[in-house]
């Protein structure tokens, strides 16, 4: 079916039509391009609204997720273009509020259906960005006060164990999904947010 038919059929009421047809806008630019902190691309208007109309869907919560970790990366890495003078703090809460959000739908999708690994593995990649409030402020000379940035910046402690949950449990169901080993690898080898790293010589002296 062709995106005019899909239209007619999600205006209709037709939630697959609606998460195909989100689907398939995601590919387009202006998927993940904002112009404002409150802009809606079409792409994500339908996916929310396919998901409206079948909240357990884990493949909806999954392109819903990842649409919006796309709109996140986009205004980071183009931000200088987002001059918005007094809008830049509400760029940051909408940004952190993406990813928050994106991280909330990959562990809907996986309540779902634990072995959905585009969610499990979708949800590593996320917590593995090591994008911050500093990349924003850097690049757009926004000047926040340091309790916002702290609350915008770092993810929450909780995500990275969860996301260690959520791959283990998918590599039980699918022990050969090499890009979940890798992700669970990388998650492991890498010091969580916050975490000191021993003095030279600790292990000598134990």
């Amino acid at each position: 079916m062709d995106l005019d038919g899909l239209r007619q059929a999600a205006e209709a009421g037709d939630a697959g039509a609606m998460r195909e047809l989100g689907h398939r806008l995601c590919v387009l630019e202006g998927a993940s391009s904002l112009e404002t902190p409150d802009d809606v691309p079409e792409a994500e208007r339908w996916l929310r609204r396919a998901l409206e109309a079948d909240p357990a869907d884990p493949v909806t919560a999954t392109l819903l997720g990842g649409l919006l970790l796309r709109q996140h990366r986009t205004v980071l890495e183009f931000s200088p273009l987002y001059d918005g003078g007094d809008a830049r703090p509400a760029w940051l809460r909408s940004l952190w509020g993406r990813r928050a959000e994106a991280f909330e739908l990959f562990g809907r999708a996986l309540d779902a259906d634990p072995a959905h690994a585009a969610a499990a593995n979708g949800m590593a990649l996320l917590v593995l960005d090591g994008s911050t409030t500093d990349d924003f402020v850097c690049y757009t000379g926004e000047d926040i006060g340091d309790d916002e940035a702290e609350d915008l910046d770092a993810q929450d402690p909780a995500w990275r164990a969860e996301a260690e949950h959520r791959l283990r449990a998918l590599l039980a169901l699918r022990p050969r999904d090499t890009m979940a080993a890798a992700n669970l690898a990388a998650i492991l080898d890498e010091p969580s947010p916050g975490r000191k790293e021993a003095p030279a010589g600790a292990a000598e002296d134990r």
